[in-house]
């Protein structure tokens, strides 16, 4: 299960991304930067080809290791997906694409979050999704996405091959159950004839328009499965989340006196009702899953995106499981260039976890992360270190670090400094994480 939210652009302010991808605890997953390509009559994703133009985008993947696609990315024209996964009444085929396919495909090709919706829409409506997005057993499911660039955000939603979408709200979230109701903004033909129906003599052009020949009813009552609801606990996972980004936040996001974005980091950190310790109550209602109940599922990834008003973009990525346990670190975004903002090549390793896709080191970095968290941990009693203060205390210090040091790389890209000196904040970016991670006994 995931949770992905979004923080639209205020006056003079950034505006934010970020998704925690939940999966089975034991799942590796790791970040890699797919490099530009020549463009392509269609795109490749693992075995499977969709027929639209590959523009060749170079783009930044968080993806489980066994799957070609992506549960979250960012492209180089600034368009960040996140892929949830939603079950509907209609079956999945077991044969179908994947969400994380469909996500990988349209961040190859997509210039703007209208771009990727459009893409993705024309997509669903005539292919069939689906196939066993399960790292042990099978699951099988429907896909919601939520897009955006620096100028919004949509919510799309997809039953088989239906779909519905809305713009995002200036602060939304999205979970594993549908939240389109009846403020969708388009629909598919099929679902459009049987819940909004229309004149065709109108010829109009959206869901709001005038000439409806009967009342509008809720794509969510019309598309879902509810006892799907009963495991997910999806509906109060996105009300902790929009909690979350509203809570003593008036104005521009974040607290006064700290880089914006380390509220986004907060809330993707953040447990909720429910206690690491006690791992079989209120399991599923956290953002920052621990594994320990049922279904079996932890956080094993997260991600967030910092649109800047100076055109840059900051991409921070955990590249480990437990974002309450771990450092975001960043990669800057300019002109379409992605520029790791870690040196990923001291002595002690890769301080980064931003590996090359499939890379061996990437699966030895998360297991001895795994094996870190398992000498951390009560026997069927959650992840005692997230709660303790002193824990907290030397990560936020470091994360901040390494906020500041992430701005002040983006303004000196922005105002054209000489590259040299990202090399100076790349090394500073890459001391601070080793060394904090050596201090938590992650290093040698």
């Amino acid at each position: 299960m995931c949770d992905t939210l979004y923080v639209g652009p205020e006056a003079g302010a950034s505006s934010f991304f970020g998704k925690n991808s939940d999966r089975h605890p034991s799942e590796p997953q790791a970040v890699c930067i797919v490099p530009r390509r020549a463009a392509a009559e269609s795109v490749k994703v693992g075995e499977r080809s969709f027929a639209i133009q590959d523009k060749g985008f170079a783009y930044a993947l968080s993806k489980p290791s066994w799957i070609s696609g992506g549960e979250m990315g960012l492209n180089e024209k600034g368009v960040a997906i996140g892929n949830e996964a939603v079950f509907s009444r209609f079956k999945p085929a077991r044969d179908g694409a994947l969400g994380m396919d469909i996500l990988r495909a349209a961040l190859a090709r997509s210039e703007s979050a209208q771009d990727a919706l459009d893409f993705i829409c024309s997509w669903v409506e005539n292919n069939d999704q689906g196939g066993n997005g399960a790292y042990r057993g099978s699951l099988y499911y429907d896909n919601s996405y939520l897009i955006a660039d620096a100028s919004g955000a949509f919510v799309l939603e997809t039953a088989g091959r239906r779909w519905a979408w809305r713009a995002a709200s200036p602060r939304d979230a999205i979970s594993n159950a549908y939240c389109i109701t009846k403020d969708y903004k388009r629909l598919d033909t099929q679902t459009r004839k049987e819940i909004a129906p229309v004149n065709e003599s109108a010829a109009c052009s959206d869901e709001a328009d005038p000439g409806r020949k009967g009342e509008k009813e809720s794509w969510r009552a019309h598309v879902e499965n509810r006892f799907q609801l009963r495991f997910t606990r999806a509906d109060r996972r996105r009300a902790l989340s929009l909690a979350l980004l509203d809570s003593g936040h008036e104005g521009a996001f974040g607290a006064a006196g700290q880089a914006p974005v380390l509220s986004m980091f907060a809330a993707l950190r953040s447990h909720g009702g429910y206690d690491p310790e006690k791992p079989h109550s209120k399991h599923m209602e956290s953002l920052c899953v621990h594994s320990g109940g049922v279904p079996k599922t932890a956080t094993t990834a997260s991600m967030a995106c910092e649109w800047r008003p100076d055109g840059t973009v900051l991409l921070w990525f955990t590249g480990t499981s437990y974002p309450c346990l771990s450092l975001y670190k960043p990669i800057l975004l300019s002109n379409g260039e992605f520029m790791p903002l870690c040196d990923a090549s001291d002595a002690s390793g890769n301080a980064c976890g931003l590996f090359a896709e499939g890379s061996r080191e990437a699966y030895k970095r998360w297991s001895a992360q795994h094996a870190w968290i398992r000498r951390h941990s009560k026997p069927f009693a959650g992840i005692a270190l997230s709660s303790d203060p002193a824990f907290i205390a030397s990560r936020d210090v470091a994360q901040t670090e390494l906020a500041m040091i992430a701005e002040r790389a983006a303004t000196e890209v922005a105002h054209g400094a000489d590259r040299r000196m990202l090399d100076v904040l790349r090394r500073e970016v890459g001391a601070i994480v080793a060394g904090w991670e050596k201090d938590q006994g992650l290093r040698r």
